[in-house]
C-alpha cells in the first residue's frame, strides 16, 4: 500500500489549489502557519489531528472526506482493517435476496460489485458481480439511459475514487481501473477535474429511469457497513424517495 501520509498531502494540496487559495491565505483562515502547510503538502511533516482538523475546516472539506483523512492519519497506529473475504457467504446472499429494492454488496472506494439481488439486476443491467460501477457507468451504453444526470453522477464517483483510493487500495489495482476506464472519451476530463459542489456524499441519491415505467425516479442511497461480522464490503441499498 502507498504511504498513507502521501495521499493526505496530495488531497490537501489539490483541495487548496481548487479553492484558489495560497498557503498564506489558507493559513490565515485555518490558523496554521504557511510554512507548516508547505511541509504537510510536500509530505515532509505529518499533520497532527489538530492541524488536520483546522485545515479541513479552512478548506470546507465534506465530513466523509474529512473522516477519510483522519482515518489515514491514524491508520498506522490504530486501524485494523476488516478481514479480506474471498467469497460472499450464503447468509449474506440471502440477506440481499430478502431486500425488495435494488441492493448490492460493494467494495469501496473501488466500487467493485461482489453480489446483487434481482431488483438490482433489473434496474442496472450488466452491473453485476465482477464489474465496477465506474467501468459500467463509463463503458456500458445502458448506463447513460438508466442513470439520469449521468454527467454529475459519474463525475462525483470518479472524484471519490481518485481522492480516496490512494493509501487504501494497492497501486496496481488503481492503475488497472484507470486503464480500463480510460477507454471512455470523457475519462481524462473527469479524472483531472473536480465536480462542482455540493458533491452529494452526505445525503447520496441517484436519479434513474424506472425500469418498469420509464419515469424519472429519485432513489436514496444507503451505504451500510458490516459491524458484526466485519467485512471488507458494504451493503448498498437504493430506496425510492418520497416527497412527504
Amino acid at each position: 500500500m502507498e504511504d498513507p501520509h502521501a495521499p493526505i498531502a496530495r488531497f490537501l494540496r489539490e483541495r487548496r489549489e481548487s479553492a484558489g487559495l495560497t498557503r498564506t491565505a489558507l493559513g490565515a483562515i485555518a490558523g496554521v502557519s504557511p510554512a507548516l502547510i508547505q511541509k504537510i503538502e510536500q509530505g515532509t511533516r505529518t499533520p497532527t489531528i489538530e492541524a488536520l482538523t483546522a485545515l479541513c475546516d479552512g478548506l470546507a472539506i465534506p465530513e466523509p472526506f474529512r473522516d477519510h483523512l483522519v482515518s489515514l492519519s491514524l491508520s498506522h497506529r490504530y486501524d485494523k482493517p476488516a478481514p479480506v473475504e474471498a467469497v460472499v457467504p450464503a447468509t449474506e446472499r440471502k440477506l440481499l435476496d430478502s431486500i425488495t429494492h435494488p441492493a448490492s454488496l460493494q467494495v469501496f472506494p473501488t466500487f467493485d460489485v461482489l453480489a446483487i439481488n434481482a431488483a438490482w439486476a433489473r434496474q442496472f443491467p450488466r452491473l453485476e458481480p465482477g464489474t465496477t460501477l465506474l467501468e459500467w457507468m463509463l463503458l456500458d451504453p445502458a448506463a447513460r439511459s438508466v442513470v439520469m444526470e449521468w454527467e454529475r453522477q459519474i463525475h462525483a464517483s470518479v472524484f471519490s475514487f481518485r481522492m480516496t483510493s490512494p493509501g487504501l487500495v494497492p497501486r496496481a489495482r488503481i492503475d488497472e481501473i484507470v486503464a480500463s476506464c480510460s477507454r471512455a472519451p470523457e475519462w481524462e476530463r473527469l479524472w483531472t477535474t473536480e465536480p462542482q459542489p455540493p458533491y452529494g456524499i452526505d445525503d447520496p441519491e441517484l436519479l434513474v429511469r424506472d425500469v418498469d415505467t420509464g419515469e424519472p425516479t429519485m432513489l436514496a442511497m444507503h451505504n451500510l457497513d458490516f459491524a458484526l461480522p466485519r467485512r471488507n464490503w458494504s451493503l448498498v441499498v437504493l430506496v425510492p424517495k418520497t416527497t412527504a
